[in-house]
């Protein structure tokens, strides 16, 4: 944008030294990206230093060469320095002149150096980013993983417990089990599913638990609100109320759960309470699909929810708040 000579000259953007300026701008810009793209993953980020070095070599070179070659420029003849007669006349000694070539590599070598630098700083922050998020959906598969086989196991042990007894429920008890399959195949591999999605899932699943533990658990269920076009993480909700279920019910004395939803436009509150049983001479206490939870929420949602869960005497009590998006 700037040129070398006085603007009140005649083609003083279109003269020589201008000419070249812009063209090794061009080829400078055109090495970042190459860099950037091709040579840093490919070559740099393997190891391959040396290799590194050569072709970051030639680069320079062709940067500082091929200029002078399009504008028809010597770059190997002398350029006029000061006369040896004025710099003695300012206590100097005569220098020597310096070739073109030299005054570019000095002209240059700055950027260069700059334009390396600046490449590599982006891709190691750009890589050390992406294996943070590759890092972060390891772990999230996961935790799914975790949930999926623990759920499954409880579901069949529901559809086998209709089947001892001889309920007609049982067909319907294999429907939502197919249902559930469906649910956790295809839409619990997204990142989200819409919140409707998770309200039935979770809706199929009580009846189920209903069915299968009859009068030996009360289940009040109280949903509020509208999921409109809103989305979760899938199994997130849930894994809170099969939780209770878990831990919260003892078929040989009566038990309790309370399940409360309440849903706004961007949020969405859940309310999950069980008595404190006995299991197996073993006092129950919060599962691995809540300590699951717990974790997606801090890598999902951070400072997005609020999540307390209260340890009485008598009952457990776990309260979330979420913002959806």
């Amino acid at each position: 944008m700037i040129s070398p000579r006085p603007p009140e000259e005649t083609g003083a953007f279109f003269n020589r030294p201008t000419v070249r300026d812009l063209i090794a701008n061009v080829l400078m810009l055109l090495f970042f990206y190459v860099n950037y793209y091709l040579i840093i993953p490919r070559i740099y980020f393997r190891k391959k230093y040396l290799n590194y070095f050569i072709v970051v070599t030639i680069s320079f070179v062709l940067i500082i060469v091929l200029p002078s070659l399009l504008t028809g420029e010597d770059f190997t003849a002398n350029t006029r320095g000061p006369s040896p007669a004025s710099q003695m006349m300012q206590g100097g000694m005569p220098r020597k002149p310096q070739s073109p070539f030299i005054m570019e590599v000095r002209h240059h070598i700055y950027l260069f150096c700059v334009v390396i630098l600046f490449s590599i700083l982006l891709q190691v922050n750009r890589r050390f980013h992406q294996s943070e998020r590759d890092k972060t959906e390891a772990e999230l598969a996961n935790l799914k993983a975790q949930i999926h086989p623990h759920f499954l196991f409880n579901t069949l042990n529901s559809i086998y417990a209709l089947s001892v007894t001889g309920s007609e429920k049982a067909p319907d008890s294999i429907v939502k089990l197919s249902e559930f399959m469906r649910y956790l195949l295809k839409d619990a591999k997204e990142n989200q599913v819409l919140l409707s999605k998770e309200l039935d899932y979770i809706s199929n699943y009580l009846d189920l638990q209903s069915s299968r533990l009859r009068d030996s658990v009360r289940i009040n269920y109280e949903l509020s609100g509208s999921p409109g076009q809103s989305k979760v993480a899938p199994l997130l909700l849930f894994a809170f109320i099969e939780n209770a279920f878990k831990h919260g019910v003892n078929p040989e004395e009566d038990s309790q759960i309370d399940i409360r939803i309440s849903m706004s436009e961007s949020a969405v509150e859940l309310l999950v309470r069980n008595n404190k049983v006995v299991i197996n001479n073993m006092e129950n206490s919060l599962g691995i699909g809540v300590s699951n939870s717990q974790d997606r929420l801090t890598r999902l949602y951070p400072e997005k929810h609020k999540l307390a869960i209260e340890s009485m005497p008598d009952y457990f009590l776990v309260s979330l708040s979420l913002e959806l998006t």
